[in-house]
């Protein structure tokens, strides 16, 4: 795995590496004769030792390429065409038509994840908590660890500013990639299954990408396991008589796409589209919309089928960076027919903090349970539209398929600064205070070698 420009291979290897880079520490230089071991600044080891520990929990960002970024806004070349390769032949001694690469300029704003923490003096000198100042570190750099972690999914700056785009935003509001929507069916579901790898590498390859591996949240992981079950009985064992690994799955075109593994499969923090619940600070996260109102219509672009015509509810949270409001729904459910759209109209609350954004939760058919769906930008304005054409459905799961890392890779992390630490100015408490500080963003340099299938019915969900 990669962090930061270090390369480690486990767990015993970080702590020799951070050993080694403590050793002779305190030791005056000059009196050494081939001089002392290279002192790290005191963050880096901890900062090893946390990616070792954490590289399960947070498997993306440990195996992430890191690139440096030199401005808060990060400018790359994203190479779309190579040259016309259809029309190159002439006859003898005919001249040559130039051909072209096409080269688009892109760029990610760096965003900045910060937390403060602080040890007090009493803490600091008492024996009562040994390495109070230590701890306190290594518990500040595993927090921003989850948060990158997180945010590599499910960050969308349209909805909160401060937030880079992550995985899912990227995938969405891109063009370029392939999309599969599976519409409210399991993985195994007839039609659907191994088809639905089949189908997404053959997409991806058409376009000269070469997917590798799957990352999805984890109550998918029984859906997947069941699907390959019959390979499972073929596979080798260990000596201890378990599975050496989950069988990687062969497509029809030649990729081969991981399911497990330190860098694939399950991850921790890429989270369903399931129940929401206020949380954040209560004090700086906004209030709940003043009121929602639903209005179904006639629309041609319209996903609801004759299947789905039925009653909706529909609830809206107001979301910032500090936090998801409480939620406030419709007076009574929606009647909508095949071939409609409904339309919400969201009104903000009349005071306390901003709400940057929305969170659009809806029932199934004729259900009064409502999940997540989707989320939306809020509007300068008083009220925020949005259009529910039945797109988006609520209470379901995603997978994200990733490509081969090549000499160019096709997504990476621009780091304006690594996970560091700042002092604070203790003004007049007797403590410690520090900030763990990562200013990074995620930049997908070839979205069209990139996958997302949608929609995704799991267990504990609404389809």
């Amino acid at each position: 795995m990669y962090f930061d420009g270090v390369s480690t291979s486990d767990e015993n290897d970080v702590e020799a590496l951070a050993k080694a880079l403590e050793a002779g520490y305190g030791t005056d230089s000059a009196t050494m004769v081939n001089g002392r071991a290279l002192i790290a600044e005191d963050l880096e080891s901890t900062v090893l030792n946390v990616v070792a520990q954490t590289k399960e929990d947070c498997k993306v960002l440990n195996t992430l390429k890191k690139t440096p970024a030199k401005s808060t806004v990060h400018e790359f070349n994203r190479r779309t065409d190579h040259g016309d390769w259809k029309h190159l032949s002439v006859p003898e001694g005919g001249s040559s038509r130039e051909t072209n690469q096409a080269i688009e300029r892109a760029t990610v704003r760096i965003k900045y994840l910060q937390t403060r923490r602080s040890v007090t003096k009493q803490m600091e000198v008492s024996d009562t908590f040994e390495g109070a100042y230590a701890s306190e570190k290594i518990s500040g750099v595993e927090t921003i660890t989850k948060g990158l972690e997180y945010m590599i999914f499910h960050g969308d700056s349209s909805v909160i500013p401060t937030e880079f785009d992550g995985f899912l935003a990227t995938l969405k509001k891109s063009e370029k990639s392939t999309k599969f929507d599976m519409r409210g069916n399991s993985i195994g579901a007839s039609g659907y299954g191994e088809k639905v790898f089949h189908e997404i590498a053959r997409q991806v390859y058409e376009k000269n990408g070469d997917l590798d591996k799957v990352m999805f949240p984890s109550v998918l992981a029984e859906d997947i396991l069941n699907l390959f079950s019959d390979r499972l009985r073929y596979t080798p064992l260990s000596n201890d008589g378990s599975f050496v690994q989950f069988p990687a799955f062969t497509t029809a075109i030649g990729s081969t796409l991981r399911f497990t593994g330190e860098d694939a499969g399950a991850d921790k923090f890429f989270k369903v589209k399931g129940k929401v619940v206020a949380d954040g600070s209560s004090t700086d996260r906004p209030k709940a919309p003043t009121s929602v109102t639903a209005q179904a219509a006639a629309d041609p672009n319209s996903k609801f089928k004759d299947s789905d015509a039925g009653d909706y509810m529909y609830t809206v949270h107001a979301v910032n960076a500090n936090g998801t409001s409480e939620g406030k729904s419709i007076d009574a459910a929606v009647a909508v027919a095949a071939g409609n759209k409904v339309t919400l109209t969201i009104t903000k609350a009349a005071d306390g903090p901003v709400a940057t954004g929305y969170i659009i939760c809806r029932s199934k058919k004729d259900g009064t349970e409502v999940m997540e769906m989707d989320s939306i930008p809020a509007s300068s304005e008083g009220t925020t539209t949005y259009v529910d054409i039945n797109e988006e459905l609520p209470g379901t799961a995603s997978m994200i398929f990733l490509p081969k890392t090549k000499i160019t890779p096709a997504y990476d992390l621009a780091q304006l600064l690594p996970v560091c630490t700042m002092p604070v100015y203790p003004t007049d408490k007797a403590e410690t205070p520090f900030l763990v500080m990562a200013y990074a963003a995620l930049a997908v340099k070839a979205p069209e070698h990139l996958a997302l299938a949608k929609n995704i019915a799991y267990q504990g969900g609404l389809y």
